[in-house]
């Protein structure tokens, strides 16, 4: 009976080869890879075994010569002899006892694969790609009530929201946003529209619509709508050689922003939309690994990270850099853009690697009468690194200017020892008529020379000891000296302190100190940070707790903030469920006797679909998976990718569910936890590969076997039993099911591994007719069927 059940479960059809067969795994390097027909005999010139799966098996880890000429020795049954794959070089043995194929590829037959460090794939595994229509839709809501003292109305403020709507057919991907704001003479607003296309051979991005462009050197990257090519590395990112990085962060609506240096918040503040560059702050200059975390007001988070010192600028040898845009700037109109009719902005780079060690690039900008040039190189050699700017600007016949710019620094590791101290040096120059291209209103740059330089000592570890300072020499204002010092020293290995002072030196001396804290409980649930800034006499003491799953899980943020003037108290919630988040935020600001308080609830969910399958979310910002069941069993959950209780997301109440931002290009396993189903219910896979790409939907669809024992007993129609009758047990398409049926000496019988429908039980008694019996759709996994009366005359 257990052969029966092995042999229900073969995925293709048995060869025709007579008896004793079973199906059987194939064990290599000590993992399970396929299942196959195998066909035991004495000799090894008769032991025969399913030539397809053996050969998936052998494809990847085989001389490519070996397997060519075992591929040859497949017979017209569609199978492979054990004597003709020991002969190629397999070492095989069938274990009777676990009833398994074990193979043993020796060194010297095996093929030589080339392995990436970065990612290590034994070529088993199948991944899916997108192959069908799919998209999202993300709504973000808040509604905020404002209450407080005498002197504060209260009220409910204007609902407010965020859509986002990306559709793939085919690897095209339309992206399109609004915002909504309740009782504005425009509620609804569009923001970004475009159509992205990748060619994932070339990783090349092309875009038409609204444009997000990246700049070099002294280029303003504007706001337009054009088309524009990008050599984007993220496509194939097993094959990047140099990870992209930026020192900006853009922020599309209002924000709460924390900068993170070397583990421990550095500040937090609230900005309004724009685009901020992390070298503003002082601390992020040499040896600091900045991470900026950037939370709307909508909830919606998203974290920069990158490290100032190691931008990575240098490019292997062959490899090219490039982005090329032309379109129309724009500015905001009532509910739409206007776009410059009469106008294009062009604006483009081009970096290549001319060898391991020096990269060199060009850069444009024109827009009317202006004009940007400019051209960059940058070297390394064992003393450190060295980069170049160099651009030309021309805004009318009459005023052009040249600008410059050189960075050196000293490299972590020299000689092969790490250094205790690395040094940045840089230095700025501008001509009283340089200006980058721009489509608005030009404001001229604030200095003429920039010279700075920061010295850091790391004495241990975690430690960090820095001395620094700069020099600018400014337009119609006077100069300035900055001089700066800081020491960031462990507590323990989830604690850290910084101690910050910077001395400003202008019209006036102006004089800060700074001391921060930062604590992080090690399962990363619970953090807490403080900071006082003497300048600002401002204190900020923050409590969180952070949610470790993505569902039926919650986080939360304290924070109190007080300075001179007022007194702020903030607290924040989410909870989180599969198809959506709820938020709670509260403002309290106290001024004097005054008090106002904002009240926000807010909602944050989504829909995804592939095909003709769909779920509810949380707000997808990559690409995502879509796991559905058709015949899910009532009462019952699946855990997808399980960690500990939970996992990434269930089936169960409902049968489809969502597995989101999953980032795109990289390869995922998927798996499915079926050990909380009932007895019976079996799955046909329990792991995929996938491999989403730029904003896409892979659907996995999910058909759940439920499988019982049924027993019961023969008797014949004068009452008696049938005892030690065989036979065989076949479905209502006429194929075998079970060979192996058998009565014992009361007439009963047991036959595993059947599946709800129709069957017929034909015995070995020439003289009874056959028997048909219904398995019906039930939860248990024992079905009785009781006495079944056999006829006599031998007709079916």
């Amino acid at each position: 009976m257990f052969l029966s059940s092995l042999a229900a479960q073969a995925v293709g059809p048995r060869p025709a080869l007579a008896k004793p067969y079973v199906v059987a795994p194939i064990v290599i390097d000590g993992a399970v890879i396929e299942e196959a027909w195998i066909f035991p005999r004495d000799t090894d010139r008769d032991f025969s075994i399913e030539a397809e799966p053996l050969l998936q098996v052998l494809q990847m880890r085989m001389k490519e010569d070996l397997f060519a000429n075992l591929k040859q020795k497949v017979t017209s049954e569609r199978v492979i002899t054990m004597r003709d794959l020991k002969a190629s070089g397999v070492s095989a043995y069938f274990n009777d006892a676990n009833l398994e194929l074990r193979l043993d590829l020796p060194l010297k037959y095996r093929r030589s694969n080339d392995v990436d460090l970065n990612y290590f794939d034994d070529g088993n595994q199948k991944y899916l790609r997108p192959s069908q229509q799919s998209g999202y839709l993300n709504f973000r809501f808040n509604q905020s009530y404002q209450y407080g003292s005498l002197n504060t109305e209260n009220k409910k403020l204007p609902l407010s929201g965020h859509v986002d709507f990306v559709e793939n057919i085919h690897g095209f991907v339309l992206e399109s946003m609004a915002d909504y704001l309740e009782q504005d003479d425009h509620p609804w607003k569009r923001q970004d529209t475009r159509l992205r296309w990748d060619d994932e051979q070339r990783m090349n991005r092309y875009t038409l619509g609204d444009l997000t462009l990246t700049s070099r050197g002294f280029q303003m990257a504007p706001n337009m709508a054009g088309f524009s090519l990008v050599r984007e590395f993220g496509i194939q990112p097993y094959k990047t050689l140099r990870p992209l990085s930026s020192t900006e962060i853009v922020i599309k609506r209002p924000s709460q922003v924390e900068v993170y240096v070397n583990g421990f918040m550095y500040s937090q503040m609230r900005l309004a939309p724009g685009v901020f560059n992390i070298r503003d702050f002082p601390l992020a200059i040499g040896q600091n690994n900045v991470k900026v975390k950037v939370r709307d007001n909508f909830g919606q988070e998203e974290i920069y990270d990158f490290s100032v010192l190691f931008e990575n600028s240098i490019l292997p040898k062959g490899v090219q850099e490039f982005s090329y845009g032309a379109g129309a700037p724009w500015t905001e109109s009532g509910a739409d853009r206007a776009y410059v009719k009469d106008a294009v902005f062009a604006n483009a780079f081009h970096r290549v690697g001319l060898s391991d060690e020096l990269t060199v690039g060009f850069n444009y900008q024109n827009y009317l009468s202006q004009s940007l040039t400019g051209v960059e190189a940058s070297g390394i050699t064992n003393w450190g690194y060295l980069s170049a700017d160099v651009a030309y600007s021309a805004q009318t016949s009459s005023q052009k200017g040249y600008a410059e710019k050189f960075r050196y620094r000293t490299l972590d590791r020299m000689a092969g020892v790490d250094m205790p101290v690395t040094l940045t040096l840089e230095s700025e120059n501008h001509d009283q008529d340089f200006n980058p291209v721009s489509a608005n209103n030009l404001v001229p740059s604030t200095f003429l020379r920039r010279y700075d330089g920061q010295l850091n000592f790391r004495p241990g570890s975690y430690w960090t000891i820095g001395i620094g300072g700069s020099y600018l020499e400014q337009r119609n204002t006077a100069d300035q000296r900055l001089y700066r010092a800081n020491v960031i020293f462990p507590l323990a290995g989830n604690c850290r302190v910084e101690v910050s002072y910077n001395k400003v030196v202008d019209n006036a001396v102006d004089d800060r100190g700074y001391i921060s804290f930062f604590w992080n409980e090690l399962q990363g649930r619970y953090s807490a940070s403080s900071f006082y800034d003497s300048q600002q006499k401002n204190s900020n003491v923050t409590l969180s707790k952070n949610n470790l799953s993505k569902y039926d899980d919650f986080r939360a943020s304290a924070s109190i903030q007080n300075n001179e003037m007022n007194t702020q108290e903030s607290l924040s919630a989410e909870y989180f469920t599969q198809p959506a988040s709820l938020r709670l935020d509260q403002y309290s600001t106290q001024i004097g006797s005054t008090t106002n308080n904002i009240t926000t609830l807010g909602i944050n969910t989504g829909f995804a679909w592939v095909g003709s399958h769909g779920a509810f979310t949380q707000p997808i910002t990559d690409s995502f998976v879509l796991v559905a069941a058709n015949n899910f069993p009532d009462g019952q959950e699946l855990i997808i990718n399980p960690n500990g209780t939970r996992g990434e997301a269930q089936l169960g109440p409902r049968s489809s569910t969502v597995l989101k931002d999953q980032t795109a290009y990289y390869k995922y396993l998927v798996n499915l936890d079926s050990t909380s189903l009932p007895p019976g219910y079996l799955l046909e896979k329990e792991y995929y590969g996938i491999q989403p790409t730029y904003r896409s939907g892979i659907l996995i669809s999910l058909n759940f076997t439920h499988k019982v024992m049924v027993k019961g007993r023969l008797v014949k129609e004068n009452g008696e039993v049938l005892s030690y009758a065989a036979g065989d047990v076949i479905d209502a398409k006429g194929r075998l099911v079970d060979n192996s049926f058998f009565t014992n000496k009361e007439g009963g019988f047991l036959i595993e591994g059947l599946e709800p429908g129709e069957y017929r039980i034909v015995t070995d008694r020439p003289d009874l007719s056959s028997v048909t019996v219904q398995v019906k759709e039930s939860p248990d996994s024992v079905i009785d069927l009781g006495n079944i009366t056999v006829k006599t005359g031998g007709e079916d």
